[in-house]
This record gives C-alpha cells, sequence and structure tokens, in this order.
C-alpha cells in the first residue's frame, strides 16, 4: 500500500492570509462574543460581568491581545487545531495571518508537540471552517 506524502494534501494554495470574519457571525445568525469569551482569563472574564455596558467585539479581542494571550494556558495541545488558530487570531488582534505564520506560531505555543500542523493541512482546515468564521484574504502581489 503506497501513502500520500503530506505535501498534495491541498491543492495549488493562492498566496493568502486568514482572519476571523466579524460579519459572519451576524450572517450565520451566532454570536463573536459568546464563542471569544470562552478565551478570556479569569481576571478579564470577572471584569467583563461587572461591566454593566453591551460588551463589543473591540473589547474582547483587545482583552485577549493585551492580557489573556499571555498566560501559559492560553494556547495548550489540549485544545482542537481550530480552537487553537482561532485564539492565535485573537492573540494577534485579528490581523491577517498567512497560513505557514499560523503553523510556526501553532507549534509554538501548543509546546513544540510531536506532530506540527502543516500550511497545506491547516489550509484545508480553515477553509472548510464552519464554526470559528475564518475567512481567506487574498494578498496582492507586488
Amino acid at each position: 500500500m503506497v501513502m500520500q506524502e503530506t505535501a498534495n494534501v491541498a491543492p495549488e494554495q493562492p498566496l493568502s492570509s486568514w482572519v476571523i470574519d466579524l460579519e459572519w457571525y451576524e450572517k450565520n445568525n451566532r454570536s463573536f462574543v459568546d464563542l471569544a469569551r470562552r478565551s478570556l482569563c479569569s481576571k478579564c472574564s470577572e471584569k467583563l460581568q461587572k461591566k454593566k455596558k453591551k460588551i463589543s467585539a473591540g473589547d474582547i479581542v483587545d482583552m485577549v491581545k493585551n492580557c489573556c494571550s499571555r498566560g501559559p494556558d492560553f494556547i495548550t495541545a489540549r485544545l482542537p487545531i481550530l480552537e487553537s488558530t482561532f485564539r492565535v487570531l485573537l492573540a494577534k488582534g485579528n490581523q491577517p495571518m498567512d497560513t505557514v505564520a499560523l503553523s510556526e506560531e501553532l507549534s509554538l505555543r501548543r509546546g513544540g508537540e510531536a506532530y506540527t500542523v502543516s500550511p497545506e493541512v491547516l489550509y484545508r482546515l480553515l477553509s472548510n471552517d464552519r464554526w470559528y468564521g475564518f475567512k481567506q484574504v487574498v494578498d496582492e502581489e507586488s
């Protein structure tokens, strides 16, 4: 039995980056705030509970970027790959990241686990996501 090489997992990919598409949540009757709240540290969760006004997506992203993402348990090898990717993008302020950078960051943050998620596999996972609202942003070539 011949096994395919992992380099052939995904078709030819355009040079692209990924973000969390906040509009996707509205279009799909979902709540970004409810989903992203799970990634908050206990300190930030308490702050939000005491807050009287409505919590915005920007509030959550700022808290994660400036506080929660710095904790050692923010991303671990126990989390699913897409949840970890969601948290990486939150930690980076939801700035576009390509699959190579995402793959490297995941490997680093998940403790250099025995296996790493290749950019090709990550591309396929992100392309087929129906839960986190990942959106591909095609980079302009200079």
